[in-house]
């Protein structure tokens, strides 16, 4: 692997990570191939079921799971080994080895660990963020009402929404002087009265996202994630933490393509010398090979910072622009040295290509990123 002393790890670390390349070799790819899976979408909810349950079967699926509530506590530095090595298998089902690590959920108190957080860490219920407001309007609100709150508004984008069992929804609370109160999170069952799937989209990598309508849906204060007012903050700080998994996750498909690539240059060629001797195609990889090597450098140094429990939010941001627009640039170079086998639809590189495009998107498009990070050095340096 490309830079192989970046993720020299303490033993522990590395035999879960070998554990984890062996279950994704012998139960996850030969499920894939026996369904005909090509992408996620395509995926019967009850091969994705047995996923999860073989993983936790295995000792896999709570790995990244608080210590405290039963699970491995491998913290950020296991979570990019972990994920990485399942981009770098090729799996189209893999992010459902792993367990998440609550989310937003981890900010539950009292009755609502038990009635929400316990149950999802253990695959037992799904939950979803309902972040994203669709495009045309309103922004999603919430007024109170008595011991409750009324929520309403249209959540567009809701990744895995038409499976799941609660929507954490991110809403704007008004008070009753119509002012408004701050942002919170509210745990929405997927079948509560008022709740309305609009539509299903799928997108170009295969997921599928739901559209849902949330009209008057009455929603208890018990159910309220937090404090009102600290809805949206917790949000984008849950966005952060995962924008250092989609860098692990990117830098792992990279190294996948680019041993592909590596493995296709060295057949022999129709030409009767393998293409591995021309110097354009070494350019090429040698320019994938540096390009990786730098976005796994800035990927596990930020997850490292992250371990050590020293904020790393904005390295993570850093490592997930790079990470994400490299490994369009790896894959992209791998099929052109395929040539016209790659752009077939089934063909593996094609798979991939449509897989990593919305990465370049999710969790904060590459454009916004940069303006993020500059305007933290700005503000960084105008405190000095």
């Amino acid at each position: 692997m490309i830079g192989a002393t970046v993720d020299a790890l303490p033993a522990a670390l590395e035999t879960h990570r070998q554990r984890l390349r062996e279950f994704l070799a012998q139960e996850v790819l030969p499920a894939e191939r026996a369904a005909r899976v090509r992408d996620e979408g395509d995926a019967p909810v009850d091969l994705q079921r047995r996923i999860r349950q073989r993983s936790a079967e295995a000792g896999l699926f709570r790995l990244l799971q608080p210590a405290e509530l039963g699970g491995g506590g491998l913290g950020p530095l296991g979570a990019v080994a972990l994920h990485e090595t399942i981009g770098a298998c090729g799996a189209v089902l893999g992010r459902f080895v792993l367990g998440n690590d609550g989310g937003l959920l981890r900010h539950a108190r009292g009755d609502q660990r038990e009635r929400f957080l316990i149950p999802v860490l253990r695959g037992e219920r799904e939950a979803v963020l309902a972040f994203t407001d669709a495009r045309e309007g309103p922004r999603t609100a919430a007024v109170r009402d008595g011991d409750a709150f009324v929520v309403s508004g249209v959540k567009s984008f809701v990744t895995g929404g038409a499976r799941a069992d609660l929507l954490l929804t991110v809403a704007r609370v008004t008070a009753t002087d119509g002012t408004t109160a701050g942002s919170a999170i509210f745990v929405v069952a997927r079948d509560a009265p008022g709740v309305t799937l609009r539509r299903e989209k799928r997108t170009l990598d295969g997921a599928v996202h739901g559209e849902f309508e949330l009209r008057d849906v009455r929603v208890s204060a018990g159910d309220v994630l937090g404090e009102i007012g600290a809805g949206l903050p917790a949000a984008l700080a849950s966005v952060a933490v995962l924008r250092l998994t989609v860098a692990a996750t990117a830098c792992g498909t990279a190294q996948w393509a680019l041993d592909w690539a590596l493995a296709n240059v060295t057949r022999p060629h129709r030409t009767g010398t393998p293409l591995a001797e021309r110097e354009q195609v070494q350019a090429m990889l040698g320019e994938s090979a540096t390009e990786l090597y730098a976005a796994r450098a800035a990927t596990w140094a930020a997850a490292r910072q992250a371990d050590a429990r020293v904020p790393a939010d904005l390295e993570a941001t850093m490592a997930k622009s790079l990470a994400t627009e490299t490994v369009a640039r790896i894959v992209d170079r791998a099929i052109q040295l395929t040539g016209g086998a790659a752009v077939v639809d089934d063909h593996p590189l094609a798979a991939a290509y449509r897989r990593i495009r919305s990465w370049r998107i999710a969790e904060g498009t590459t454009e916004v990123l940069r303006l993020t990070i500059a305007r933290e050095l700005l503000a960084r340096r105008s405190t000095r």
